[in-house]
Protein backbone atom coordinates (compact mmCIF):
# COMPACT_ATOMS: atom_id res chain seq x y z
CA UNK A 1 0.00 0.00 0.00
CA UNK A 2 1.44 3.24 -1.19
CA UNK A 3 1.12 6.68 0.48
CA UNK A 4 -1.69 5.56 3.56
CA UNK A 5 -3.21 7.74 5.77
CA UNK A 6 -2.73 6.12 9.58
CA UNK A 7 -5.87 7.01 11.64
CA UNK A 8 -6.29 5.81 15.42
CA UNK A 9 -9.66 5.17 16.53
CA UNK A 10 -10.61 4.69 13.27
CA UNK A 11 -13.93 2.51 14.41
CA UNK A 12 -16.13 4.98 15.64
CA UNK A 13 -16.83 8.96 15.70
CA UNK A 14 -14.46 11.20 14.16
CA UNK A 15 -12.21 8.67 13.22
CA UNK A 16 -14.85 7.06 11.04
CA UNK A 17 -16.21 9.91 9.51
CA UNK A 18 -12.42 10.89 8.46
CA UNK A 19 -11.76 7.23 7.27
CA UNK A 20 -14.85 7.84 5.22
CA UNK A 21 -14.09 11.07 3.69
CA UNK A 22 -10.83 10.53 2.39
CA UNK A 23 -11.62 6.76 1.21
CA UNK A 24 -14.55 8.92 -0.74
CA UNK A 25 -11.86 11.29 -2.44
CA UNK A 26 -9.32 7.94 -2.92
CA UNK A 27 -7.15 7.90 -0.16
CA UNK A 28 -5.92 4.54 1.20
CA UNK A 29 -6.71 4.24 4.90
CA UNK A 30 -4.97 2.44 7.31
CA UNK A 31 -7.60 2.04 10.74
CA UNK A 32 -6.01 1.35 14.00
CA UNK A 33 -9.06 0.86 16.97
CA UNK A 34 -9.46 -1.94 19.17
CA UNK A 35 -12.47 -2.49 17.73
CA UNK A 36 -12.76 -5.60 15.16
CA UNK A 37 -13.65 -3.65 12.76
CA UNK A 38 -10.56 -2.22 12.10
CA UNK A 39 -7.67 -3.04 9.72
CA UNK A 40 -5.19 -3.40 13.12
CA UNK A 41 -6.82 -4.33 15.96
CA UNK A 42 -4.78 -2.47 18.71
CA UNK A 43 -5.61 -1.81 22.71
CA UNK A 44 -3.71 1.86 23.18
CA UNK A 45 -3.89 1.93 26.95
CA UNK A 46 -0.90 -0.55 26.93
CA UNK A 47 2.27 -0.27 25.72
CA UNK A 48 2.34 -3.39 23.82
CA UNK A 49 -0.64 -2.04 21.86
CA UNK A 50 1.32 0.93 21.00
CA UNK A 51 4.02 -1.06 19.64
CA UNK A 52 2.07 -3.45 17.66
CA UNK A 53 -0.19 -0.51 16.23
CA UNK A 54 3.28 1.62 14.74
CA UNK A 55 4.59 -1.94 13.42
CA UNK A 56 1.76 -3.40 12.37
CA UNK A 57 0.66 0.14 10.02
CA UNK A 58 4.09 0.18 8.86
CA UNK A 59 4.05 -3.73 7.92
CA UNK A 60 0.96 -2.20 5.75
CA UNK A 61 3.24 0.83 4.47
CA UNK A 62 6.46 1.24 5.20
CA UNK A 63 6.22 5.16 3.26
CA UNK A 64 2.45 7.09 4.77
CA UNK A 65 1.34 10.06 4.01
CA UNK A 66 -0.70 11.08 6.52
CA UNK A 67 -0.99 9.92 10.60
CA UNK A 68 -3.86 11.30 12.60
CA UNK A 69 -3.65 10.60 16.09
CA UNK A 70 -7.53 10.30 17.13
CA UNK A 71 -8.09 7.73 19.42
CA UNK A 72 -9.58 9.14 23.11
CA UNK A 73 -11.26 7.52 25.94
CA UNK A 74 -14.68 9.97 27.55
CA UNK A 75 -13.74 11.95 30.66
CA UNK A 76 -16.39 9.18 31.71
CA UNK A 77 -14.48 5.98 31.06
CA UNK A 78 -14.73 4.32 34.40
CA UNK A 79 -10.67 3.69 34.68
CA UNK A 80 -9.31 7.08 34.55
CA UNK A 81 -5.60 6.02 34.34
CA UNK A 82 -6.79 4.44 31.00
CA UNK A 83 -7.76 7.93 30.16
CA UNK A 84 -3.75 9.18 30.50
CA UNK A 85 -2.86 5.97 28.45
CA UNK A 86 -5.01 6.16 25.47
CA UNK A 87 -5.47 10.45 24.92
CA UNK A 88 -2.05 11.11 26.49
CA UNK A 89 0.64 8.00 25.37
CA UNK A 90 -1.97 6.84 22.72
CA UNK A 91 -0.99 9.98 20.86
CA UNK A 92 2.58 11.08 21.77
CA UNK A 93 3.88 7.40 21.76
CA UNK A 94 2.52 6.95 18.18
CA UNK A 95 3.00 10.78 16.88
CA UNK A 96 7.04 10.15 18.07
CA UNK A 97 7.18 6.76 16.71
CA UNK A 98 5.64 7.87 13.17
CA UNK A 99 7.95 10.89 12.74
CA UNK A 100 11.02 8.87 10.74
CA UNK A 101 8.48 6.59 8.38
CA UNK A 102 6.51 10.37 7.30
CA UNK A 103 10.02 11.71 6.71
CA UNK A 104 10.54 9.17 3.90
CA UNK A 105 7.45 10.52 1.78
CA UNK A 106 7.78 14.24 0.80
CA UNK A 107 4.07 15.06 1.46
CA UNK A 108 4.00 13.76 5.05
CA UNK A 109 2.22 15.43 7.92
CA UNK A 110 0.48 14.57 10.93
CA UNK A 111 -2.19 15.91 12.81
CA UNK A 112 -3.11 15.09 16.49
CA UNK A 113 -6.64 15.75 17.91
CA UNK A 114 -7.00 17.84 21.00
CA UNK A 115 -10.32 19.03 22.24
CA UNK A 116 -12.40 22.34 23.71
CA UNK A 117 -11.32 20.71 26.94
CA UNK A 118 -7.55 21.92 26.23
CA UNK A 119 -9.52 25.35 26.16
CA UNK A 120 -10.96 24.57 29.38
CA UNK A 121 -8.03 23.77 30.97
CA UNK A 122 -6.26 21.01 33.02
CA UNK A 123 -4.39 20.17 35.86
CA UNK A 124 -0.94 22.29 35.39
CA UNK A 125 1.00 19.44 37.71
CA UNK A 126 -0.18 16.60 35.75
CA UNK A 127 0.33 18.46 32.23
CA UNK A 128 3.66 18.91 33.51
CA UNK A 129 4.43 15.77 34.70
CA UNK A 130 3.02 14.46 30.89
CA UNK A 131 5.29 16.69 28.86
CA UNK A 132 8.20 16.01 30.86
CA UNK A 133 7.29 12.51 30.67
CA UNK A 134 6.93 11.82 34.73
CA UNK A 135 4.48 9.03 33.92
CA UNK A 136 4.47 7.62 37.66
CA UNK A 137 4.22 10.68 39.01
CA UNK A 138 1.75 11.76 36.44
CA UNK A 139 -0.54 8.48 38.08
CA UNK A 140 -0.09 9.93 41.31
CA UNK A 141 -1.31 13.40 40.75
CA UNK A 142 -4.86 11.29 39.34
CA UNK A 143 -4.94 9.52 42.42
CA UNK A 144 -5.43 12.50 44.23
CA UNK A 145 -8.23 13.31 42.20
CA UNK A 146 -9.67 9.94 42.49
CA UNK A 147 -9.66 9.91 45.93
CA UNK A 148 -12.06 12.39 45.58
CA UNK A 149 -13.87 10.99 42.81
CA UNK A 150 -14.34 9.06 39.65
CA UNK A 151 -15.85 12.02 37.77
CA UNK A 152 -13.63 14.35 39.00
CA UNK A 153 -9.99 12.45 38.66
CA UNK A 154 -11.82 11.29 34.51
CA UNK A 155 -12.11 14.88 33.92
CA UNK A 156 -8.68 16.28 34.76
CA UNK A 157 -7.43 13.66 33.26
CA UNK A 158 -9.17 14.44 29.75
CA UNK A 159 -8.84 17.95 30.10
CA UNK A 160 -4.83 17.74 31.22
CA UNK A 161 -4.42 15.50 28.17
CA UNK A 162 -5.98 17.18 25.68
CA UNK A 163 -3.72 20.63 26.59
CA UNK A 164 -0.84 18.07 26.46
CA UNK A 165 -1.32 17.40 22.79
CA UNK A 166 -1.96 20.55 21.58
CA UNK A 167 1.25 21.81 23.61
CA UNK A 168 2.70 18.49 22.15
CA UNK A 169 2.28 19.85 18.84
CA UNK A 170 3.32 23.42 19.45
CA UNK A 171 6.73 21.96 21.18
CA UNK A 172 7.80 20.05 18.09
CA UNK A 173 7.08 21.95 15.31
CA UNK A 174 10.87 22.99 14.92
CA UNK A 175 11.61 19.42 15.23
CA UNK A 176 8.98 17.84 12.53
CA UNK A 177 9.77 20.96 10.52
CA UNK A 178 13.43 20.16 10.17
CA UNK A 179 12.22 16.83 9.16
CA UNK A 180 10.32 18.22 6.64
CA UNK A 181 6.86 16.79 8.21
CA UNK A 182 4.03 18.76 8.95
CA UNK A 183 2.30 18.65 12.91
CA UNK A 184 -0.87 20.67 12.99
CA UNK A 185 -3.91 20.13 15.88
CA UNK A 186 -7.30 19.63 15.36
CA UNK A 187 -9.49 21.01 18.58
CA UNK A 188 -13.07 19.82 18.20
CA UNK A 189 -15.99 21.27 20.20
CA UNK A 190 -19.14 20.31 20.73
CA UNK A 191 -19.15 17.11 18.13
CA UNK A 192 -22.22 14.76 17.60
CA UNK A 193 -20.77 11.26 18.26
CA UNK A 194 -21.78 8.34 20.90
CA UNK A 195 -19.11 10.48 23.25
CA UNK A 196 -21.05 13.03 23.77
CA UNK A 197 -24.43 11.47 24.23
CA UNK A 198 -22.84 9.90 27.01
CA UNK A 199 -21.49 13.57 28.26
CA UNK A 200 -24.72 14.88 27.55
CA UNK A 201 -26.83 12.06 29.77
CA UNK A 202 -23.99 11.91 32.92
CA UNK A 203 -25.48 13.97 35.35
CA UNK A 204 -22.99 15.80 36.57
CA UNK A 205 -21.10 16.71 33.58
CA UNK A 206 -24.09 17.45 31.66
CA UNK A 207 -24.36 21.20 33.05
CA UNK A 208 -20.88 21.95 31.99
CA UNK A 209 -21.45 20.81 28.70
CA UNK A 210 -24.54 22.47 27.96
CA UNK A 211 -22.82 25.91 29.29
CA UNK A 212 -20.30 26.25 26.87
CA UNK A 213 -20.80 28.93 24.61
CA UNK A 214 -21.44 29.03 21.33
CA UNK A 215 -21.16 31.82 18.74
CA UNK A 216 -22.57 30.45 15.56
CA UNK A 217 -23.42 27.06 16.09
CA UNK A 218 -24.44 24.46 18.95
CA UNK A 219 -22.90 21.40 17.50
CA UNK A 220 -21.68 19.74 14.55
CA UNK A 221 -21.62 16.83 12.82
CA UNK A 222 -18.08 14.36 12.64
CA UNK A 223 -18.30 14.83 9.32
CA UNK A 224 -17.70 18.55 9.34
CA UNK A 225 -14.59 18.29 11.90
CA UNK A 226 -13.01 15.77 9.46
CA UNK A 227 -13.64 18.21 6.59
CA UNK A 228 -11.03 20.27 8.07
CA UNK A 229 -8.69 17.44 9.51
CA UNK A 230 -8.98 16.47 5.41
CA UNK A 231 -7.56 19.67 4.97
CA UNK A 232 -4.81 19.69 7.09
CA UNK A 233 -3.67 16.35 5.12
CA UNK A 234 -3.79 17.82 1.86
CA UNK A 235 -1.56 20.22 -0.14
CA UNK A 236 -3.90 22.91 0.30
CA UNK A 237 -2.62 23.30 3.82
CA UNK A 238 1.72 23.04 2.37
CA UNK A 239 1.90 26.14 4.56
CA UNK A 240 0.32 25.00 7.37
CA UNK A 241 2.52 23.81 10.22
CA UNK A 242 2.47 23.41 14.27
CA UNK A 243 -0.83 25.39 14.78
CA UNK A 244 -3.95 24.18 16.48
CA UNK A 245 -7.48 25.22 15.46
CA UNK A 246 -10.21 24.81 16.84
CA UNK A 247 -13.25 23.54 15.57
CA UNK A 248 -16.26 24.40 18.06
CA UNK A 249 -18.53 26.94 16.11
CA UNK A 250 -16.75 30.01 17.98
CA UNK A 251 -16.62 28.61 21.98
CA UNK A 252 -13.17 28.45 22.31
CA UNK A 253 -12.80 32.41 21.42
CA UNK A 254 -15.72 33.36 23.62
CA UNK A 255 -13.86 31.41 26.65
CA UNK A 256 -10.68 32.75 26.22
CA UNK A 257 -10.69 35.96 24.05
CA UNK A 258 -7.34 37.25 24.61
CA UNK A 259 -5.45 34.29 23.88
CA UNK A 260 -3.86 34.78 20.38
Amino acid sequence: MQDAVIITGSAAGLGKALSHTLSSIGSNVIGIDKNTSADIIADLSTAHGRQLAVTSALDLCSRPKAVVANAGLSPIHEDPFAILEVNWLGVKDLLDSFLHPLSKNKRGCAVAISSIGAAVGGDKELIDCLLEARISDAKSVLDKALKLSVVEAGIVAYSSCKVAVAQYVRANAKLWGEKGVRLNCVAPGRMETAMLDGLLSHQEIAPGIEALPTGIIKSASASKVADVVAFFLSDQSSFVHGQVLYVDGGSESLIRPNVI
